[in-house]
């Protein structure tokens, strides 16, 4: 199983549609809490003794969602929002791995504890006109008259 961080990677790589849901974020079949930590270690923590602290998935999106903004405008609006913002010296690092550019970051811990995403049951309805007309059709049965 991969965590969110790897696959909010592959999605948006992929230009693939993550739905931000209430307090959810879904990616196809799986969904985690927005509030859920990722491994990307925020910048100047886990050093001298203090402990890491790890990005929300809910602050790397709105990253990405306003990656076009300077960084002054992003670190507004988010504070606006209330959004923990990506610090300005993980912010090129973090892009450059989630685009795709870098497979990889140092920043990325492969030791942090991840939370597993749950597995969304996929509902398939079908339309009432499409339901199979056999079940309606009476059974038909052929006798061969040749022998009478």
């Amino acid at each position: 199983m991969a965590d969110v961080l790897s696959v909010l990677r592959l999605y948006n790589i992929q230009k693939k549609e993550i739905v931000a849901k209430g307090d959810e974020v879904i990616f196809g079949e799986f969904s985690w809490p927005k509030n859920v930590k990722t491994n990307y270690v925020i910048w100047g923590t886990g050093k001298e003794g203090q402990p890491k602290e790890y990005y929300t998935l809910d602050s790397i999106l709105f990253l990405l969602n306003n990656v076009h903004l300077p960084h002054p405008s992003y670190v507004r609006r988010a504070a606006t929002e209330n959004i923990p913002v990506v610090r300005r010296p993980d912010r090129k690092d973090l892009l450059s791995y989630l685009n795709g550019e870098s497979s990889s970051s140092t920043s990325i811990d492969r030791s942090a504890p991840i939370e597993i995403g749950l597995q969304r049951p996929t509902q398939v309805k079908r339309a009432a006109d499409e339901v199979s007309s056999e079940a309606k059709k009476p059974r038909v049965e052929v006798i061969n008259d040749d022998n009478i």
